[in-house]
């Protein structure tokens, strides 16, 4: 019998099958889309190398350009994922607890910056961290808990797993100095998930409408952001 549900610990002993991102129809539509788009944007990027090392520049550029708004849309819809996914998986967590199922390593680690500096600021002592063992990933070897100890690492905080349930990390708050904190986990800035090559980028002009695309698809990230923002906080202020 399966251990681990998708929604980690039971921390509050409830036994019950809260929710389960990989059986999520939403959550997968929207990784299934950011997967085929970088796949699209391979092709393109190829094409875009090919056409350069031909002499026909002008191909290359469209190519290239063509490639970095489908790039642009990709993250989107991993952005939108892990704005879902995340939402999902907080909404009841206890005031101590983050659940980080369903994201990518980079979308994880990101929050989980976020939200151990607001605690630290808010003097929290605990955090318990919801990692899952792994279950879900590809042949069943985890990524988040090795991911997540070696970030928590870096900072000196203690954290050990939770002797009720590997699937979870406990950090102690209270046994690092804040001044070990990079002070760039409070500052939010979305994670990167993949660079657009820049092998003729200095060649290509920019135009108003690629621009305007930018913009616009920067706004939508932005909210993506904010949201996210937004359900740290909801979890941080629970009482």
């Amino acid at each position: 019998m399966t251990e681990v549900l998708n929604r980690g610990a039971f921390l509050d002993g409830n036994t019950t099958r809260d929710y389960n991102h990989a059986t999520d129809s939403e959550y997968k539509a929207f990784r299934d889309k950011a997967d085929d788009l970088y796949k699209k944007r391979s092709k393109l990027s190829l094409q875009s190398q090919q056409a350069f090392k031909a002499g026909d520049k002008a191909k290359a550029k469209e190519y290239s350009e063509q490639a970095k708004k489908v790039l642009e849309e990709a993250e989107y819809n991993n952005r939108m994922a892990a704005e879902y996914v995340f939402r999902q998986n907080n909404t009841d967590s206890d005031r101590d607890e983050i659940d980080l199922h369903g994201l990518y390593v980079k979308e994880a680690q990101w929050i989980l910056q976020q939200r151990i500096h607001s605690d630290i600021q808010a003097n929290q002592s605990h955090l318990k961290v919801i990692v899952g063992k792994g279950n879900h990933s590809t042949n069943g070897i985890a990524k988040l808990k090795p991911a997540i100890d070696e970030l928590l690492d870096s900072t000196g905080l203690k954290h050990w797993i939770d002797p009720k349930n590997s699937g979870v990390l406990v950090i102690d708050l209270t046994s690092g100095l804040s001044s070990q904190i990079p002070s760039s986990w409070g500052q939010p800035q979305q994670p990167q998930y993949h660079q657009q090559p820049q092998y003729h980028q200095q060649q290509q002009p920019q135009y108003q409408q690629q621009h305007q695309h930018s913009q616009q698809q920067n706004n939508n990230n932005n909210d993506i952001l904010n949201m996210v923002l937004k359900l740290v906080c909801m979890c941080i202020n629970k009482k």
